[in-house]
């Protein structure tokens, strides 16, 4: 009895736990389904400045590159 008491609650994964205690930017954009290109669906490259971290969490077609990592 005792046992199944104490296993009422919802055993939450890693990815749960971060999501209920603030994540992180890289959870919130990929929820979004964030990504830069001339893809349907993409933001355009220029855009990717306006998103803090994203350049290093989401997917980003190699057109916005132009051989350079953007700042």
């Amino acid at each position: 009895m005792k046992r199944s008491i104490l296993s009422l609650g919802k055993v939450l994964d890693k990815a749960n736990q971060k999501q209920i205690n603030g994540g992180n930017v890289c959870d919130y954009y990929r929820d979004h389904n964030l990504c830069f290109g001339p893809v349907p669906g993409c933001l355009s490259c220029d855009q990717i400045q306006n998103y803090p971290g994203a350049i290093n969490c989401v997917l980003i077609h190699s057109d916005c590159f132009e051989g350079t990592i953007p700042s």
